[in-house]
């Protein structure tokens, strides 16, 4: 009797990686590439499809005794493409990071409601907008987002979506439908259909079956986004629970059992099934760090800190401008006095970003009326030890150092472990 697998596919922001697991969530099979070019603000779609298939085939080959059972796939929120009735591309897939939509970003600031997660060049509906211009696009299309295109070519139906990925085109996740004034900006049967997390939306196609030389039929299940499959890889699932990435940003997420929308402040819910990621994301983090020293001076000079040396209070920032905790445009670095040690300045630096940290939590725990019951921490950031350390001093909570933070572990529990009775086929 074969043993079962899940596969979950992350598309990040370099590459495709992809891990399957078994029945007790043990990774059994796993495999990265890079994008060809990943600084690329647009991607041509047959390639990122392309990159899947070459993922996907090597991890398959991995799965040699197990029964796949079901698929899941994550991608960078705010990516999407336009494709014709037939599913073929219309468009580049526009990533997260594309900021050509600034007049169409402009335009919508005037409809688009305070507390909708669609403002700004990240927004996929004024990315949308750009592409229906740009292109001149006429006919019968729909809008794609980078996991909705996966999920097509793998044999889902096409235009579905997952209630993460819509939010940044302007998906309305407290009523869960795609909102009245919407039809304002587009014509609603270009949107896709949204669906909760971890529904079963289609079947691996018959292609894919034969090529990938497949027994068994895998479900297609709905997926995420990269930053909520990273949350649900590091096993946080009790309110309260919460999670700060650092990596070339500070971003918080915690969990609750009801959406914050403060705009005004930076802080925005994700719904995950009947509970939601309550978070906001800073401009301060490993960016300034790597800003004023190179990979190797910040292992060298960390060892050398004492954590309890007294230091200036900073507000880590490389240009003026801030999101969350304050939301600040206008804001400005607070970087003296300047330390003349090389170890003192990066300690101060520590600290600074540090203290932003407290800050969003304190600020989260107070709007969301939830106290905080742990620390996970996820990128680049967390194999510091004294900047652990310093964090740890600022906070009475527990620390948790999570077994998995990878998304594709993450898109793996989700085709593994998705709510019951929550299917489309």
């Amino acid at each position: 009797m074969l043993n079962n697998a899940y596969i979950g596919i992350d598309l990040g922001t370099s590459g495709c990686r992809a891990y399957a697991i078994d029945d007790q969530s043990r990774i059994i099979a796993r495999c990265h590439k890079p994008f060809s070019n990943s600084s690329q603000t647009q991607h041509n779609p047959a390639l990122d499809w392309q990159l899947v298939v070459s993922v996907l085939s090597n991890l398959i080959h991995q799965c040699s005794g197990y029964k796949i059972q079901s698929i899941a796939v994550d991608a960078t929120s705010g990516s999407i493409l336009v494709v014709n009735e037939k599913g073929q591309p219309l468009t580049p897939i526009l990533m997260y990071n594309n900021c050509n939509a600034r007049q169409q970003a402009k335009l919508l600031e005037s409809i688009v409601p305070a507390t909708s997660a669609a403002h700004g060049t990240g927004s996929g509906l004024a990315k949308l907008l750009y592409l229906i211009e740009s292109y001149a696009l006429t006919g019968k299309y729909f809008l794609l987002h980078q996991a909705d295109w996966i999920n097509y070519n793998l044999g889902a139906p096409l235009a579905i979506s997952d209630e993460n990925n819509a939010l940044k085109s302007g998906y309305d996740p407290i009523d869960r439908c795609w909102p009245n004034w919407i039809g304002d900006v587009v014509s609603t049967s270009i949107l896709p259909q949204v669906v909760a997390c971890g529904t079963e939306i289609g079947f691996v196609s018959d292609a894919l079956m034969q090529q990938f030389e497949l027994s068994h039929r895998p479900t297609i299940k709905a997926g995420t986004t990269d930053s909520i499959a990273a949350f649900i890889a590091t096993g946080a699932n009790e309110l309260g629970d919460a999670l700060t990435s650092l990596g070339s940003t500070l971003v918080v997420k915690m969990l609750c059992d009801h959406p914050v929308f403060i705009p005004q402040q930076g802080v925005y819910s994700h719904r995950l099934n009947d509970r939601w990621l309550v978070g906001g994301a800073s401009n301060t983090g490993g960016a300034v760090l790597q800003h004023y020293f190179t990979n190797n001076e910040l292992l060298e000079l960390s060892v050398q800190i004492d954590i309890n040396q007294t230091v200036p209070d900073y507000y880590p920032l490389l240009e003026k401008g801030e999101r969350f905790p304050i939301n600040d445009p206008d804001l400005q670095p607070c970087l003296s006095p300047r330390l003349e040690s090389r170890s003192e300045f990066l300690h101060a630096l520590l600290n600074g970003i540090a203290n932003v940290e407290y800050q969003s939590y304190t600020l989260l725990e107070r709007i969301t009326r939830t106290p905080i019951k742990s620390i996970r921490t996820v990128g680049t950031g967390s194999v510091n030890r004294t900047w652990q350390a310093i964090r740890q001093r600022k906070f009475h909570v527990s620390f948790i150092t999570p077994e998995n933070t990878e998304a594709a572990y993450g898109a793996a529990l989700i085709a593994k472990d998705s709510e019951p009775n929550a299917k489309l086929i």
